[in-house]
C-alpha cells in the first residue's frame, strides 16, 4: 500500500511539471518590455544598447529585401540611423505569439521610420510591418534571431493591434 502511495504521489508530481508553463501573454509582456528599452537606446543613440538584444547569428531584413547578418552589422546600419538628424522611429505593438515553454516567441509590429532622403535633403516616413522573433535559452536573456520588415504601402492594412476574437462555441448550432 505504501508504494503505491509513493507512486501515485512521484506520478502527480511529474504530471504537475509537465503541465501548464507560461502565459503566453506574461511573456509577451516581458519581451514588449525588453523591446521598449532598445527603443530607449535607440533614442538615446546607445549603439551597443541597440545590438546587445540581437543574437550573433540574427539577420535583419530591410524592407528593400537587404539582409543584415550579425550583431555587428545591425549596430552599423543602426549607426548611420541614429547619425541621420532626422532620424526618428515609432513603434506600435501588435499581435504576438509566445510558447508557452518560454523559449520561443514572435511579435508583430508597425514602424515608421523617418530619416533624410538622400536626394531632396527632406525627411521622409518609411512605413513597415515588422516582424521579429524572439528566443531564449533556460534562463537566458530573451534574443532577436530575426526581424523581417516589409513595406506597408498607403492604404494597406496595418498589422492587427488586437487579435481577432475566437467564435463563441456557445452559439454554435
Amino acid at each position: 500500500m505504501r508504494i503505491a502511495v509513493l507512486a501515485t504521489v512521484a506520478a502527480t508530481t511529474m504530471l504537475a511539471a509537465c503541465s501548464g508553463g507560461a502565459d503566453p501573454d506574461e511573456v509577451i509582456a516581458t519581451i514588449r518590455a525588453t523591446e521598449q528599452a532598445q527603443l530607449d537606446a535607440i533614442a538615446s543613440d546607445d549603439l551597443v544598447g541597440i545590438a546587445r538584444l540581437y543574437a550573433d547569428d540574427a539577420v535583419l531584413v530591410r524592407p528593400d529585401g537587404t539582409r543584415l547578418v550579425g550583431g555587428a552589422a545591425i549596430a552599423d546600419a543602426y549607426g548611420d540611423l541614429v547619425a541621420d538628424p532626422a532620424f526618428h522611429i515609432e513603434v506600435t505593438p501588435a499581435e504576438g505569439w509566445a510558447s508557452s515553454a518560454e523559449d520561443l516567441a514572435a511579435l508583430d509590429s508597425n514602424v515608421d521610420i523617418t530619416t533624410t532622403d538622400p536626394e531632396s535633403g527632406e525627411p521622409v516616413t518609411e512605413k513597415m510591418i515588422s516582424q521579429t522573433v524572439w528566443t531564449r535559452e533556460s534562463g537566458g536573456t530573451w534574443m532577436i534571431r530575426s526581424a523581417i520588415n516589409a513595406p506597408r504601402a498607403d492604404g494597406q492594412a496595418e498589422a492587427d493591434a488586437e487579435p481577432e476574437a475566437e467564435p463563441d462555441a456557445s452559439q454554435e448550432g
